[in-house]
């Protein structure tokens, strides 16, 4: 008898959380919003050589001072992903003008 009882018990949990998943997913209820700044190919471009260009003066100065090669590649990586954020910062706050609307159930 009590076998049964703990047969059914997760049985609804099951259902419950199947139910829950399909909801949230299926009719929007997960509250999700999705930010997809668009960029061009020249863009893309311009992005990868500035980063780039970013990361070869970060390592040349830091290794010219240190002459430590995992230092300039520390360096370097900060160099490039501070350049590379800072040229996406017009692409995604265009697409933040865009999407506000939307955006202002999601926070």
């Amino acid at each position: 008898m009590g076998l049964s009882r703990w047969a059914t018990f997760v049985t609804i949990a099951l259902i419950s959380a199947l139910f829950t998943y399909f909801v949230t997913q299926f009719m929007g209820g997960g509250g999700r919003c999705d930010i997809r700044p668009s960029v061009s190919s020249a863009g893309l471009m311009a992005l990868e050589a500035n980063a780039e260009r970013a990361r070869s003066a970060a390592y040349n100065a830091v290794f010219a001072e240190k002459h430590d090669k995992d230092a300039a590649n520390r360096a370097a990586e900060e160099a490039g992903l501070e350049s590379f954020v800072y040229d996406l910062r017009d692409a995604v706050g265009a697409e933040y003008m865009r999407h506000r609307r939307a955006m202002d159930n999601c926070f």
